[in-house]
């Protein structure tokens, strides 16, 4: 299986893919995960590619190292998920008083990672809207929008301004409600490209937040994937007592 080419690093890619198998039980608690060489031949990628991904997930909690017998996964006990719940309105207020700037807007040949998520037939193309998110002071997040063939289809780039916020905006193209959306957030390092576009150095962290929206009936509507620069945005949660 070969990575992703594109802006987003292959060990992040690579670290999501472990991830994944361990959160979805593939690989069980305790397992000895395969090899470096193993991992370097099965994905194409470099002895430091592999390390770093690695050094994440061990950040992380998702896997532990002992000298001489190799890398296992972390039992799935202590890695229990916080589910916390907003509203679909709190996300398209959380854009007011941003604007952006639209790159690209063309159809692409789907992400793996994008085309599991959409539920996409093989050989099935999307629709990818790159843009950057800026405030005054400057740009503070730079994003992909994947959207499935029949819509992108509905959708031109001249239509796009720098005031478009895109979920009322799909909506009112598709005729077609966000029911729910689901969101998670990571941390990453900014390669030259996601750098590029948020005025940051290259190997600077950057929060990655990967949103899905879906209608009532539970079909995909679109996904997208935004590099947050942390020194502009910042993400608070309150809690209370129930």
């Amino acid at each position: 299986m070969m990575l992703d080419s594109g802006p987003t690093p292959l060990y992040f890619q690579l670290k999501n893919i472990v991830k994944s198998k361990i959160t979805s039980n593939e690989l069980k608690a305790q397992e000895r995960l395969p090899s470096e060489s193993q991992l370097c031949i099965e994905y194409g990628v470099s002895r430091a590619t592999v390390r770093q991904a690695i050094l994440e997930l061990e950040k992380e909690g998702f896997v532990y190292r002992e000298r001489g017998k190799g890398t296992f996964v972390t039992d799935r006990e202590a890695l229990k998920q916080l589910s916390l719940k907003g509203t679909i309105e709190n996300l398209i207020a959380s854009g007011r008083g941003t604007f952006i700037k639209v790159l690209e807007y063309r159809e692409v040949s789907p992400p793996s990672r994008v085309a599991k998520i959409l539920r996409l037939k093989e050989n099935v193309n999307i629709f990818q809207l790159e843009i950057i998110r800026l405030i005054p002071k400057g740009p503070f997040g730079y994003s992909f929008i994947y959207i499935p063939l029949h819509f992108g289809k509905m959708i031109s780039r001249d239509e796009l301004s720098e005031k478009t916020e895109f979920i009322t905006f799909f909506e009112r193209k598709s005729r077609t409600r966000v029911h729910r959306a689901s969101q998670s957030i990571d941390v990453s390092l900014a390669n030259e490209v996601v750098a590029k576009n948020l005025a940051i150095k290259p190997m600077d962290p950057v929060l990655v937040i990967e949103r899905q929206y879906y209608a009532r009936d539970g079909s995909a509507l679109f996904m997208s994937l935004t590099y947050f620069r942390p020194d502009i945005y910042k993400y608070k949660i309150e809690l209370t007592r129930t």
